[in-house]
């Protein structure tokens, strides 16, 4: 899964269209992984294969094979594969216009908006616990199969319908903490994330982090800490090593050139870094994860 910053700091979710704003990716994380980040589309996820956990600011879950999850827009997370390293997944992402239809519709201000200005409302998660949610994991497993044919706009629309409001059941019969979460100056945390994804090619100082969000250099670093768990640079080298894994895969670059582009100063000290993320050389990887 390809992730751009937009101007305005938002991530661009690859295969969206204003014409049609819904995509399905049918994303294999093993040996990968997604660092952190947030959009503003909506997402479902089906765990096809393996194990995968998802974490954000507030909470972290492991999910198995057949189990599923929805974030709500603009949550800050991550995903990543346990510690068997193989995760498959179908990913769903659509903008709240798909269901929406135009603006202040009753479609969006009755059905979408009471869960998308929900802040306590993060993820949802789907086991399978109750026929509501054994639906929905069948219906996500439908429209991903859907997506191998022609002219299923309609037809996809209409299951992520369903969805929503079998989505709306589960919500109203899940306990949802009612205070405000754990507030993590999340204006601040993703200014400063997405200064690092723009910029990640280039030497960075704590100093140009911190002055990206107009904060001082040790209140970036308590925002990292206390959100992510991460210094800025150890975020700089999770994102630098993770661009680099996908470049590996997905291109025949050289691994030198690939070092290069993902701020490195030289080969050598890319391949020991990158064995100490990956647990093998660049070479390796790109032979063993290679498609």
């Amino acid at each position: 899964m390809k992730i751009k910053i937009r101007e305005n700091q938002l991530e661009e979710i690859e295969g969206l269209t204003t014409e049609y704003p819904y995509t399905c990716h049918y994303a294999d994380f093993t040996g990968a992984g997604v660092p952190w980040h947030w959009h503003e589309e909506l997402e479902f996820c089906y765990i096809v294969k393996g194990a995968m956990v998802l974490t954000t600011t507030n909470q972290s879950s492991v999910f198995q094979k057949g189990e599923g999850f929805f974030i709500n827009t603009n949550v800050l997370c991550m995903m990543r594969t346990t510690e068997e390293g193989v995760a498959v997944v179908d990913s769903h992402l659509f903008h709240p216009t798909f269901l929406g239809g135009h603006f202040k519709s009753i479609f969006s201000t009755k059905y979408l908006e009471p869960v998308l200005q929900n802040k306590n409302l993060e993820i949802l998660e789907f086991r399978g616990k109750n026929s509501r949610q054994q639906k929905i994991l069948s219906l996500l497993r439908q429209a991903a199969l859907l997506q191998k044919k022609e002219n299923t706009e309609f037809q996809t629309r209409n299951i992520f319908s369903d969805i929503w409001l079998l989505l709306l059941e589960e919500i109203r019969e899940t306990e949802i903490p009612s205070g405000p979460l754990k507030n993590t100056n999340r204006d601040r945390i993703q200014t400063m994330i997405a200064y690092i994804q723009q910029n990640y090619q280039e030497k960075l100082s704590l100093e140009d982090i911190a002055r990206s969000a107009s904060v001082s250099k040790s209140e970036c670093l308590r925002c990292f800490r206390s959100s992510i768990h991460r210094t800025p640079f150890e975020y700089l080298l999770d994102y630098r090593i993770e661009t680099a894994g996908r470049l590996l895969r997905t291109t025949d670059l050289p691994v030198l050139d690939i070092a290069l582009q993902t701020g490195f100063s030289n080969g050598a000290y890319f391949g020991k870094i990158f064995k100490n993320a990956k647990g093998v050389s660049p070479g390796l990887y790109r032979k063993n994860h290679k498609h």
